[in-house]
């Protein structure tokens, strides 16, 4: 269904993103000119131009030259001392700090402040149709990806718009709106109950030995998570709705190993996106299994699907030295449909809980289970006045603000219209909602020209849980309270405090350390036989763990270079060789020893993995990851026509000889001085986070006794020297360097909040803006919530 009026309504709204940049034109600095011609411009002027930098013709930004990023460039190596090369005369500590205060003042005066007008990306956007609606229904792969710029889905220039990205919104707008209507009402709540080893699936598969399933006490024993499924065919819910669910199972043999279960919901075949409930461990006994307990929602048929975790996993059924460990299940439930409501509470909330709405019965409906079943559809005895009344109720909730009549009368004439024209009410509903839903005051976060209290309560509120804002923070715009910093550092505290910081915890991470991509890549079996799915959760369950902790805890952003403690289970102390703690399915904040490496998410295996391609590790990418992610100083692209440097996995070259040959390459060479230091720190890293003393071979190779899957190759060598001429013998030194280097990693963190809360780019520019959050957080050790805090307060947060 498209409306022409609201596409071309949008599209107006929209018109503004497309507008060009103006710059201001900023007068050329006489000192900035003078220490070039003294220490630069043998190197990149015009008898040279190293790194393709020449700077006796650069010219600062003005209205027809954007060029910020290169005297971005030019700061960045001044600052760290990597310009001059040490070879060079140096310029004196004050020079220094001049010359880089007066570009960042002259580029800052040039360059206008970026705008912060965006679209909700569609995260965002299922987010708050939730939200408003009262709903749960899958929104966002209804929707394009996103685009990133600096690394995240929230900027302006990665959230473009076009006439047929609308039809797509109002596409989701309508399966949201299907949502909230029930059409038939619920079967009252009933318990259903699969006795595993009764059910003939079970029994077939058991004996036929598929899989090694086998029988004990009247539960099936699984040793993987493979073929056959475990069938519970008789506990599948036979209508949609909200089930509370309970698993019964037990470990069988589990030795000195602990036994695990992930249990998914979805349909039992095909290709179905399943929903993760979580990993479980599996205690008791056969007679008294464990109860697992969850509540979700289920389509009709839907199955729990039950996959058996078991760590560590090396025997198998040809293996006679020890008995096979796997999960007893014994039975499983689901009682539901929980929610009775009829017409349902989604419904009621949207169209209102008065006397001339009603449910009134459509068409037939056939059902197995049920006769003379008839849909529903939604109906009014007043058409027209409850049009006007439910979205004048609606409109001001879906806008995030107070709304005038004429600005609400063109969505209600366009019900009425249809209405008028024959359509049913709920098709004259659906018209109008749908409507506002791809609307640019719903579509948009920061349209208005001024900031008000109700501007400052979607900033927050998109910032901090990624939705839209509470009643609370709305009724605090209405009295104008959110003009107030002391209360709006108030709220930060309620929000990081409620549930919904967990939107924040996990997209955050999920974009500035690219844990999104953790799966992207699969390990290589050959050569990381002990990756397994348990590992990959535990890698996302510490990174996150983590980063709440530091946010909750106010601790200093520096953890996440180097701490003495992590979030742990015990898959993940196993992996990283640490004392033994107990459990799969629960995180626990653990001391590391004294003489041990790990500490800060550099050292996380999820980091590692996702700066790795699951067979091989590259210095350059985890160089570069570590430049942009902790440094804040993203490295250019390679020039084009230079290739890429592929490690190899046969062991014949090292990845150091390979790069020695690579920084041959004149082009290359400048980035590649700041680039490889890092990368060669992470190699002591290998693809899904161990530690090694050497590289894995599949190829040439001293044998490994007990290893038959892989050889040792060459050993690796971390050490190297920064491009300010520091040097560092393994991971630790270079760790502590980067410890040293706490201005610039503050900085950076703070530019990477400043991006996700406003959606502008970060550049010279902004730098004032970042080092004041930087300045403010440092009175609590540059605690997490305290730069959020300062964000939050920050005038580019506050801009229009």
């Amino acid at each position: 269904m498209k409306h022409p009026y609201l596409i071309a309504t949008c599209l107006l709204g929209l018109s503004a993103l497309a507008l060009p940049l103006q710059y201001a034109t900023a007068a050329e600095n006489a000192h900035v000119r003078a220490l070039f011609k003294t220490h630069c411009i043998e190197c990149h002027g015009a008898d040279a131009q190293e790194a393709n930098l020449r700077l006796d013709t650069l010219v600062f930004p003005s209205a027809s030259l954007d060029n910020a990023h290169v005297w971005s460039r030019v700061v960045n190596a001044v600052e760290r001392g990597e310009m001059p090369p040490d070879t060079n005369e140096q310029p004196t500590a004050e020079e220094k700090k001049l010359l880089v205060q007066q570009i960042v003042e002259t580029v800052t005066q040039a360059v206008p402040r970026p705008i912060s007008l965006r679209r909700l990306n569609r995260k965002e956007y299922e987010n708050t149709v939730h939200d408003l609606l009262g709903i749960d229904v899958p929104l966002v792969d209804l929707l394009p990806e996103d685009g990133k710029v600096q690394g995240f889905d929230k900027g302006i220039d990665g959230l473009s718009f076009s006439s047929v990205l609308l039809e797509e919104y109002l596409k989701a707008a309508n399966v949201a709106f299907d949502a909230t209507i029930r059409r038939i009402p619920p079967l009252p709540p009933e318990t259903r109950r699969a006795e595993l080893m009764q059910i003939k699936e079970n029994i077939d598969s058991v004996d036929k030995n598929k899989g090694g399933v086998i029988e004990v006490d009247g539960s099936l024993v699984k040793f993987t998570p493979g073929w056959p499924p475990a069938r519970i065919d008789d506990a599948h819910p036979i209508e949609d709705g909200v089930y509370r669910c309970r698993v019964a199972i037990w470990p069988h043999d589990p030795n000195d190993r602990t036994i695990s279960v992930a249990l998914y919901v979805g349909s039992l075949f095909g290709p179905d996106t399943q929903e993760f409930i979580g990993i479980f461990d599996a205690t008791g006994t056969p007679q008294s299994p464990r109860v697992v307990e969850f509540t979700c929602r289920m389509e009709a048929g839907d199955t729990i699907h039950i996959v058996p975790r078991v760590w560590p996993e090396h025997v198998t059924w040809r293996d006679k030295h020890e008995k096979r460990p796997g999960v007893g299940i014994a039975w499983v439930e689901t009682h539901g449909p929980l929610d009775q409501a009829f017409p349902s509470e989604a419904t009621k909330r949207l169209f209102g809980d008065v006397e001339s709405i009603s449910m009134k019965e459509q068409w037939p409906v056939w059902m197995r289970h049920r006769k003379n079943v008839k849909g529903h559809i939604v109906e009014s005895t007043q058409p027209k006045e409850d049009l006007e009344r439910m979205l004048k109720n609606f409109i001001p909730r879906a806008f995030r603000r107070p709304v005038s009549d004429e600005e609400m009368q063109p969505f209600i004439d366009l019900a009425q219209n249809r209405l008028e024209s024959g359509r049913t009410f709920e098709q004259a509903a659906r018209t109008g909602v749908t409507a506002v839903m791809c609307a640019p005051q719903f579509l948009l976060i920061n349209r208005d020209p001024v900031v008000d209290d109700y501007t400052i309560a979607s900033r927050m509120s998109y910032f901090l849980w990624s939705t839209m804002p509470d009643e609370e923070l709305l009724n605090l715009a209405a009295a104008g309270k959110l003009s107030d910093p002391v209360i709006r550092r108030q709220q930060v505290d309620r929000m990081i405090a409620d549930p919904k910081i967990k939107n924040l915890v996990n997209d955050f991470t999920a974009q500035w350390l690219d844990l999104r991509d953790i799966e992207f890549t699969t390990p290589d079996k050959k050569l990381y036989p002990e990756y397994d799915p348990l590992l990959l959760e535990g890698m996302l369950g510490e990174t996150r763990h983590f980063f709440e902790h530091v946010l909750q805890e106010d601790l200093s952003v520096m953890n996440f270079v180097d701490s003495d403690w992590t979030f742990l289970n015990q898959r993940m102390a196993g992996h990283y060789g640490l004392p033994k703690v107990e459990g799969h399915e629960h995180f626990r904040k653990v001391m590391l020893p004294e003489d041990c490496l790990r500490g800060g998410v550099l050292t996380q295996a999820s980091v590692l993995k996702v700066t790795a391609n699951g067979t091989t590790t590259s210095p350059v990418i985890r160089g570069v990851w570590v430049l942009d992610k902790i440094l804040g100083r993203p490295a250019p692209p390679p020039p084009p026509g230079v290739p890429a440097v592929e490690p190899d996995i046969r062991g014949a070259t090292t990845i150091r000889e390979q790069l020695d040959k690579h920084r041959s390459i004149a082009e290359c060479a400048s980035c590649h001085k700041r680039i490889d230091p890092p990368g060669f720190a992470l190699e002591e890293f290998d693809a899904i986070g161990g530690h090694r003393d050497f590289y894995r071979s599949i190829g040439d190779g001293e044998k490994i006794p007990d290893q038959k899957s892989y050889r040792k190759g060459p050993d690796v060598e971390s050490s190297f020297e920064m491009a300010d001429g520091r040097k560092f013998e393994n991971f630790i030194q270079f760790r502590q360097q980067l410890v040293d280097d706490q201005p610039l990693v503050a900085r950076a963190i703070a530019e990477k909040l400043l991006i996700y809360a406003t959606g502008r780019k970060m550049g010279l520019p902004q730098r004032e803006a970042a080092d004041q959050i930087v300045a403010a957080s440092s009175k609590n050790d540059h605690g997490l919530k305290s730069m959020i805090q300062a964000v939050v307060e920050s005038d580019l947060f506050l801009a229009p």
